[in-house]
C-alpha cells in the first residue's frame, strides 16, 4: 500500500506538502481535462520527484449527462472518451468515476472531539434508486456508458474506479457492486473503496464484516484504491474520529487489505477539524498519515 494524497498539482505548497510528510504519490485533481493540462498535471508531480496514482474522477456533471437519455448523452460520452484516451496517451494509469459526488457525504451535526476538535457527523444511509433498480441490478444506463466507455479505457490502458461513498448516488449493496462487474467485467474495471462506507454500508447490508468485504472484492482483484475513514457509530450518523481512536479497527483494515495483495493508493480522508488548521485540514492529515505510516512499518516487521 503506497500512502497517497489527493490535491491541486497546480499548487506548489501542496506539492511541498507532500514531499514534507515523505508521501510519493499523489491522485490529482484538475479542473481542466484537456490533453495539456493532464500533461502539465503529470509534468509538474514528476519534477517535484513524486508519482501521479491517478486522478480523482470524472467531471460528475458530465458523468451525469453521459448517463442520461436527453440530447446530451451522446457527446458527453464522446467527451469522457477523450479524457480517457487523452489520460492514457499522458500515462495516466487510472481514473474514478462516479454520478454523483459520493466523496462528500451529508454532513448532519458536528460533536466535539478530544481536545476540543470537532467531529464531524454524517449520514449514512440512501439508496438513489433511480439508478439502481429495485431487484438490486444495474441500471440500463449505467451499463450502457460502461459497455461505451470500458473499451476504450482498455486501449488507453487506463483503469477506471467506480467511487463508493457515503453519500446517494452509490451502488450500496454487495450484491448490486457484483452485478456491476459480472455485466462490466474488465480487468480495467474496479473500486475505488471509501473504507467508512465499506465499514457503515457494504458491511452491514450484507450481513458481513468489513474485513469480508475486503476480502470479498480484493480476492477477485477488484480494489484500486482506498480512501481511508475512520468512523464511530451514533444515533445521529457516524462521527469522523482519528485512527488511533479505533486502532484496533484501523490495523485489522490495513491487514486485510494487505491480505488481499493490494498495493495501491492508500489516501487518508479527513479527521477531525483541529484548533488553527487549515480548511484543507494539513494538521488531521499529517497525523493520520504518520500514524498510518507506523502501522505500515509495523506490518513489514511483523505481518
Amino acid at each position: 500500500m503506497q500512502l497517497t494524497l489527493t490535491m491541486n498539482p497546480f499548487v506548489d505548497t501542496d506539492l511541498l506538502y507532500a514531499q514534507q510528510l515523505g508521501v510519493d504519490w499523489i491522485v490529482a485533481e484538475v479542473s481542466d481535462w484537456d490533453g495539456a493540462t493532464l500533461a502539465a498535471a503529470k509534468n509538474r508531480v514528476e519534477k517535484a520527484g513524486l508519482r501521479l496514482a491517478g486522478l480523482g474522477a470524472l467531471p460528475v456533471p458530465l458523468v451525469a449527462q453521459a448517463l442520461s437519455i436527453g440530447p446530451e448523452h451522446e457527446a458527453a460520452v464522446a467527451g469522457i472518451c477523450r479524457m480517457v484516451t487523452d489520460a492514457g496517451e499522458v500515462g495516466i494509469p487510472s481514473l474514478g468515476y462516479a454520478w454523483s459526488d459520493s466523496s462528500a457525504p451529508l454532513v448532519v451535526g458536528v460533536k466535539p472531539g478530544r481536545g476540543e476538535t470537532a467531529r464531524t457527523v454524517i449520514r449514512v444511509e440512501g439508496d438513489d434508486t433511480e439508478l439502481q433498480g429495485s431487484d438490486s441490478s444495474v441500471s440500463p444506463r449505467l451499463l450502457r456508458f460502461l459497455q461505451r466507455v470500458m473499451p476504450v479505457a482498455e486501449a488507453a490502458g487506463v483503469r477506471l474506479a467506480y467511487r463508493t461513498g457515503l453519500a446517494t448516488g452509490s451502488l450500496s449493496r454487495v450484491d448490486e457492486l457484483d452485478r456491476l462487474f459480472s455485466l462490466v467485467g474488465s480487468p480495467y474495471h474496479g473500486l475505488d473503496l471509501d473504507h467508512g462506507f465499506v465499514t457503515h454500508v457494504l458491511g452491514p447490508r450484507a450481513g458481513m464484516t468489513f474485513e469480508d468485504v475486503i476480502r470479498h472484492f480484493g480476492g477477485a482483484g477488484r480494489i484500486f484504491a482506498v480512501r481511508l475513514r475512520s468512523l464511530y457509530t451514533m444515533d445521529e450518523g457516524a462521527a469522523e474520529i482519528f485512527p488511533d481512536e479505533d486502532r484496533e479497527a484501523t490495523l485489522r483494515a490495513l491487514q486485510a487489505y494487505r491480505a488481499t495483495g493490494f498495493d495501491g493508493p492508500l489516501c487518508p480522508l479527513a479527521a477531525p477539524a483541529m484548533a488553527d488548521d487549515t480548511a484543507w485540514g494539513h494538521k488531521g492529515i499529517a497525523f493520520r498519515i504518520g500514524y498510518l505510516r507506523a502501522l505500515l512499518q509495523a506490518l513489514d516487521h511483523h505481518p
